[in-house]
């Protein structure tokens, strides 16, 4: 079971801003994945967090006065530890820092060390600052340059800032920022036919439908699945940190996704189905990992069923709409993903049953009675089934991993479709 983090040499820079105390979680929480963590503060940032802080959460000594004699021991410190690291994330990024970065003026050490960054270790930038100097045509400018020169600029949240003015500008959650970590963590292990293929997802629009339905019997009771939506969610927050335009069409679920996207909020397996069609012909991928009922009540009463007037509730039972094959008819273009919860028995036979019956271009087939499969959990076995040829099929077995990671597998057999 891979962990992306472990054992990788992560530089963290911090500059001036409000937000520089949410790098203290960040910090901690690499060290706690198993990444060897290198504090890096602007001068600016000493007004915010303190060496002392990040020296002791990352267990490293932190880095401030570029000329400091205690990191010159091995020469060219900078030199050094940027050819050591297997990433660089700057979170947060202020607006002087963006400049200075993208027009290489390397007047401190975190300026200087983005600069000496080999071109093939990724630069992860997460800007925060107010909403106008956001949108200010220079900061705009140094974005895209940095953009140009191969940096992944992490998109500004939107929310509540520290001037109390409620815009775009906020440093992204934490989730997100692991999200990104863990994503171009990944992307730099594998081979560079596979991530030129993985980044087609890059500006693509991406429907997800995620988490359960649930089928109302009255007023206050519902049928329904174990589902969690975890595996949904996972797939959306890595499509997003792929540069993807996602939509995610959620059914009840207690989950929370901090990344730029749209969320549409269902109950429902025909509010479900409405909410697909409507967004469907706008993507260019389709991805149904939700667990959609299979039944619904024929008759749902309004109120409350008292149980006091009856021994026993007798409930008739419809079939709900099949939205897999709803979607499969009206396709045109997309590339539609399906996701089949089997029994190991005859698990790959009725996934392949599932995979042509529904036009469906890939199957993601888990199973319901194996460890670390299936709902609820954070770790998923998936195989992905998908044809090779018109009568040749196309079956990649995975191990056991954290669905996010599943998320990744996903979606880079989806990008060999496109």
């Amino acid at each position: 079971m891979k962990n992306v983090f472990e054992g990788k040499k992560i530089v963290v820079g911090i500059t001036g801003s409000i937000a520089a105390y949410k790098s203290l979680s960040l910090i901690r929480e690499l060290v706690r994945k198993g990444a060897e963590v290198f504090p890096v503060l602007t001068p600016s940032a000493t007004n915010f967090v303190t060496e002392l802080e990040t020296s002791n959460l990352s267990r490293n000594s932190t880095i401030v006065d570029m000329f400091d004699k205690s990191y010159q021991s091995k020469g060219a410190w900078h030199i050094d530890l940027v050819h050591q690291c297997d990433l660089m994330i700057i979170a947060p990024c202020s607006a002087a820092t963006l400049g200075k970065i993208a027009n290489g003026i390397c007047d401190n050490a975190l300026v200087t060390l983005a600069i000496a960054l080999p071109r093939n270790v990724p630069l992860l930038i997460a800007p925060a600052m107010d909403t106008s100097m956001w949108e200010n045509p220079a900061t705009q400018r140094n974005a895209k340059t940095l953009l140009e020169q191969g940096a992944v600029i992490i998109p500004p949240a939107k929310g509540e800032l520290s001037s109390a003015l409620y815009g775009e500008g906020r440093l992204p959650e934490l989730p997100v920022l692991l999200d990104y970590i863990q994503t171009y963590l990944y992307l730099a292990e594998i081979s560079t036919e596979r991530k030129a293929n993985l980044l087609k997802i890059k500006g693509k629009n991406i429907l997800i439908s995620a988490g359960p339905t649930q089928e109302k019997i009255d007023d206050v009771r519902f049928i329904s699945n174990f589902s969690s939506g975890k595996m949904g969610y996972a797939i959306a927050s890595s499509a997003c940190s792929l540069g993807g335009n996602v939509t995610l069409v959620s059914g009840p679920s207690c989950l929370t996704i901090e990344h730029n996207l749209k969320l549409v909020k269902v109950a429902s397996s025909n509010e479900m189905l409405q909410a697909l069609k409507d967004e469907f012909l706008e993507n260019q991928i389709v991805i149904m990992s939700s667990a959609v009922a299979d039944f619904t009540p024929k008759i749902k009463s309004s109120g409350k069923i008292k149980k006091e007037k009856s021994e026993e509730l007798v409930l008739n039972l419809i079939k709900t709409p099949d939205i897999l094959s709803e979607l499969g008819r009206i396709k045109k273009n997309q590339v539609l993903v399906g996701f089949a919860l089997e029994e190991s028995s005859e698990g790959l036979f009725n996934a392949w049953k599932k995979l042509k019956q529904k036009n469906c271009d890939l199957i993601v087939l888990n199973y319901i009675d194996r460890e670390q499969s299936g709902f609820a959990g954070d770790f998923n076995t998936i195989t992905v089934m998908k044809f090779k040829s018109e009568n040749e099929m196309n079956i990649n077995y995975y191990e056991p991993m954290e669905k996010s990671l599943c998320a990744m597998a996903i979606l880079e057999e989806i990008a060999e479709l496109l």
